[in-house]
Parts: structure tokens; C-alpha cells; sequence
């Protein structure tokens, strides 16, 4: 039986060549972690269900946060909410926490955000204590697909790289590619992104999987691919405002 793929998205595109079959892809819903509206929280909660009850012959795979457990805004509290409710509702199911996830999009990840101001010449801000992971969307589905496959069930999983850095990293990373200097400045703020491992089996496969300079590859891999968007969306601009000044 074939899976189903809710939300159209990154992770939903990404998921369009997973190998796996009778799966929900839950890809939908709430994105932003700044976000406080009950109105788009209950939307989501109220698809989920619906999907909980309509695919009980399926694998609901539900993506949540490496961060739910351990921060505390509304976000993260609706996360650990849907947590529960997947796990509560289904006896087939798998919860793929998730790091920041890179992949060709303009969003307010890190590595798209930067590569967006150190491009544009913009001045941006950066917290000095943080350190965090990025995961290669493809990875994830690579990594979703060895995992389902040797029947792992009523898990969550950790989709975390064994390795983290801190955002100034990464700023020097997109500023060499693009040859260009970032105009940023350090605010004496920030917090670690606590990424526990998984034990046995899937802790084994996260652990060899990754190779050296993770992100020196994704950086190379996805900051051209961002600039090609940014590109095409500074040049229809231009072209709107040359179309009213004549």
C-alpha cells in the first residue's frame, strides 16, 4: 500500500522519494517556532486527528523538535502535545524529532538566513552562546528509510548528527564560499541545542552515518542552489518596479 504524504513543504517534497510504503508523512502544520496562535495550533492538532483516525492501518510518522522537551515556549508545548497525542491514538507510529533542516528553501533557518543577509549586504545579529545542528533534509529521508525498514516501531527518534557549532561557524563557512564579507554583529545571549543520541541499533546507524565536515558539505551543497532563489526573487522585483515606473 502506498504512503501518503500530508503538507507540501520541504520535508514533503523531500518525502516524495522515500521507499517507504504504507506511511503518513505528517508534514503539515505549524512550522514556525516563534509562533503563539492557538487558532493555528488547533488546526493542526484537529488534521492530525483526523489522519490518526482515518489511517489506522498505516505508520503515522509525525516530525516534532529535538528542542520540545527542553524548551518551553508555546511552540515547543504544542510539539510534546502532538507527541502525546500520536502515542496515544496510534499503536503504530514513529516520532522523528528533528534539528534545524537544511535544504533548498527560503525560511528562517539558520543556514538559509544567513546565506540571505550575507548575500543581500544586510546587517544581522547573532547569539554568541548558541550552538546547534543542521541535518541535509535528503539525509533524513535516507536515514527514515533504513530505519523503517528493519521494523522499528512506536519510537522516537532522534535525527541528530553527532556534532554541533556554533552560528558564527557557519557565518565564516557561507562568507568564504560566497566571497563575501558578513556584516554582523554578537549578542552575549544563547543557548546549547541539547541533541541526545539514540541507544542500540538506530543510536549505532546516526553515529556511523555521518561523515567529517557535515556542514562544510552542506554549506557547499545548498548556499549556491539558496543564492539561485534569491536571484530569481530579485530579479522579478526589479522587474515589477521597472513595469510601474514606465
Amino acid at each position: 500500500m502506498a504512503s501518503k504524504i500530508i503538507g507540501n513543504g520541504l520535508l514533503a517534497k523531500a518525502f516524495s522519494r522515500s521507499r517507504s510504503d504504507q506511511c503518513i508523512f505528517f508534514c503539515s502544520g505549524v512550522s514556525n517556532s516563534n509562533e503563539t496562535s492557538e487558532k493555528a495550533f488547533k488546526r493542526e492538532e484537529d488534521l492530525l486527528k483526523e489522519n490518526l483516525d482515518l489511517n489506522a492501518d498505516k505508520c503515522i510518522v509525525y516530525f516534532s523538535s529535538i528542542l520540545a522537551p527542553q524548551e518551553g515556549n508555546c511552540y515547543f508545548q504544542h510539539k510534546m502535545r502532538m507527541e502525546a497525542l500520536v502515542s496515544s491514538y496510534s499503536s503504530n507510529y514513529l516520532i522523528c524529532r528533528l534539528p534545524q533542516v537544511a535544504g533548498v528553501v527560503l525560511n528562517t533557518t539558520l543556514l538559509s538566513m544567513f546565506t540571505r543577509y550575507i548575500y543581500e549586504g544586510s546587517f544581522f545579529t547573532v547569539h554568541k552562546n548558541a550552538r546547534r545542528t543542521i541535518i541535509d533534509v535528503d539525509d533524513i529521508v535516507e536515514i527514515f528509510d533504513l530505519i523503517y525498514a528493519s521494523k522499528e516501531r512506536n519510537k522516537i527518534i532522534n535525527f541528530c548528527p553527532d556534532y554541533s557549532f556554533r552560528p558564527e561557524k557557519l557565518i565564516h563557512l557561507i562568507s568564504d564560499l560566497l566571497n563575501k564579507e558578513a556584516n554582523y554583529s554578537l549578542i552575549d545571549v544563547g543557548v546549547d541545542q541539547n541533541c541526545p543520541q539514540n541507544e542500540g541499533e538506530i543510536g549505532n546507524l546516526m553515529m556511523t552515518y555521518f561523515k567529517n565536515n557535515y556542514l562544510e558539505a552542506m554549506v557547499e551543497k545548498y548556499v549556491p542552489k539558496i543564492i539561485d532563489i534569491l536571484s530569481q526573487e530579485n530579479a522579478i522585483i526589479e522587474s515589477k518596479i521597472k513595469n510601474v515606473e514606465q
